[in-house]
């Protein structure tokens, strides 16, 4: 692949979206082939909208940004490439507000507050985040969490999980819903099916717009002071995806996507000589069984536990098992392999069925707890002849179902099995208590696919969330947020120490962006 990709190979991505596109598909967003070709810069406007503020992008990010400009008294639009049964894009999936607090798998440690949050985020991710850009989102996390239970109405519990609805409703799109109300009632002027493509700019260089496209090839010019970019990053996008982070798109899997996240907010900054932060930034969140309920017993127990084997296309063991506990070690090294295979035996689905598992998978299945209905799960998937779940009497019939060298398969088993006698891992130093002998037939091989959530690298911006440009001054007008904006997150995820942190980065960068747009540009308001 070329250093440089064409706007039109970024915009347009690949027509191979697998569950995103077909989640789209089923919102009646069809991103694919829904809209015209955005390279035509010459086409004619039907339609010109005025405003203070436009926003493009109905994610927590956007809506946010348009609630805080609204309440400040400016005019907003946001555009949005969803039709209205899809508003929110992926932030209708999530569950975490993020918490300004630190610790692992949802146990938290406020020591400090503010400081300590800082300090851990900034060594976490060895100063190659924004450390100006940290400090601020670490000193106004809590106020901006507080802003949006009190004037947002969303609440959460102290795990910083969202509430659900009376009616059910998960808590990422009933937070959305509660947002998009809001700012119904504020005027923000909502314009769907607009697919922001291109900024309009003065003869000064600053933003002052922006061109949108609908399906049908309409185009739509919205005039504007200050435009903010939360678009929601790449992850659908196939050859951008490839382009930043070199791993092959059909080795991964987007988990809870719109399939409308296509970097076009990024490629419009780019357009502008915008710098990039980490743009090879995802947040991974360990392998996943497709077609499989991500929290049920066959996934979490069969293919995310420390006390199993891992074994890559070679059928060679890459990593400690215990990677699987932490989704940036996860996926660190799960994006490194071609496929990805879990090995499990009998008495290891016997032992999840009276003991539990070693690894606690958030709030899923807790270690102690007896998991009865394993088998059965298992057992299932056997009957449909799922192509990612298999079982054998012999680990060489086992490699053969999947693919792999049966003489390379067994003598890397057996030597696992040698090294559990030992009671050392010398390849991988896998700790003592989770090292389990595979020898009890029958076998089971899972064809797992790496999960992802989202891209969490992209423009690079300041404290106000403004876009910078390569001279590293800030783009005049020019707003990004959450998967948008690169600043907050170095080269990979930080879920580890910081659940949540993508949702509450999205709030508060959508916050910083609507303040600093009224203060700069309409301040009078």
């Amino acid at each position: 692949m070329t250093q440089e990709l064409s706007r039109r190979s970024f915009l347009l991505g690949s027509t191979t979206l697998g569950a995103a596109a077909l989640a789209a598909s089923a919102l009646g967003l069809a991103p694919e082939i829904a809209h015209a070709d955005e390279t035509e810069a010459s086409a004619t406007v039907s339609e010109t909208y005025d405003c203070d503020f436009v926003v493009c992008g109905s994610g927590t990010a956007g809506l946010c940004a348009a609630n805080r400009a609204a309440e400040l008294g400016a005019k907003v639009i946001l555009v949005d490439v969803n039709t209205e049964n899809g508003v929110g894009g992926n932030s209708r999936y999530v569950e975490n507000i993020g918490n300004v607090a630190m610790g692992t798998d949802n146990a938290l440690e406020n020591v400090g507050a503010a400081d300590h949050y800082y300090d851990g985020l900034a060594s976490y991710h060895r100063y190659a985040s924004s450390t100006i850009v940290t400090r601020r989102y670490a000193n106004d996390g809590e106020k901006v969490r507080a802003w949006t239970t009190d004037f947002q109405g969303i609440t959460y519990n102290a795990k910083g999980k969202y509430d659900h609805g009376e009616d059910g409703m998960s808590g990422g799109l009933y937070a959305i819903m509660k947002m998009y109300q809001l700012a119904q009632d504020q005027g923000v002027q909502f314009l769907f099916d607009a697919r922001a493509y291109q900024l309009l700019t003065n003869d000064e260089g600053a933003v002052t717009g922006v061109l949108c496209k609908t399906r049908t090839g309409e185009v739509i010019q919205v005039n504007a002071r200050a435009v903010d970019l939360c678009t929601g990053g790449f992850a659908a996008n196939k050859e951008m995806f490839e382009h930043y982070t070199n791993v092959p798109y059909e080795c991964v899997i987007p988990r809870g996507s719109m399939g409308t996240q296509r970097g076009d907010g990024i490629t419009m900054g780019l357009e502008h000589d915008a710098l990039l932060h980490h743009p090879e930034a995802v947040n991974y969140c360990s392998w996943i069984l497709p077609g499989h309920y991500n929290k049920g017993a066959l996934t979490v127990c069969g293919v995310n536990q420390a006390d199993e084997v891992f074994l890559n296309q070679d059928g060679r063991r890459f990593c400690d098992e215990s990677v699987i506990k932490d989704w940036t070690l996860s996926g660190n090294i799960g994006s490194q392999q071609q496929h990805v295979f879990a090995i499990i035996d009998q008495a290891f689905v016997e032992k999840i069925m009276t003991e539990g598992v070693t690894t606690r998978r958030a709030n899923y299945y807790e270690p102690g707890e007896p998991v009865p209905g394993f088998q059965e799960e298992i057992d299932k998937a056997l009957t449909r002849e799922n192509p990612r779940v298999f079982k054998a009497d012999t680990l060489e019939e086992l490699a053969e179902m999947l693919g792999m060298d049966p003489a390379a398969l067994k003598a890397e088993m057996d030597k696992y099995n040698g090294y559990c006698d030992e009671g050392y891992d010398h390849d991988f130093l896998k700790a003592k208590e989770n090292l389990r002998k595979m020898d009890t037939p029958p076998f089971y091989g899972f064809r797992c696919l790496l999960a992802f959530y989202g891209t969490v690298g992209g423009l690079k911006v300041d404290e106000y969330a403004r876009v910078i440009r390569k001279d590293f001054k800030p783009i005049p007008g020019l707003y990004a947020g959450g998967s948008d904006a690169g600043g907050l997150f170095g080269p990979y995820y930080d879920v580890s120490c910081a659940p949540g942190s993508t949702q509450l980065w999205a709030r508060v960068s959508g916050y910083w962006a609507a303040e600093h747009a009224v203060q700069e540009y309409f301040p009078t308001l």
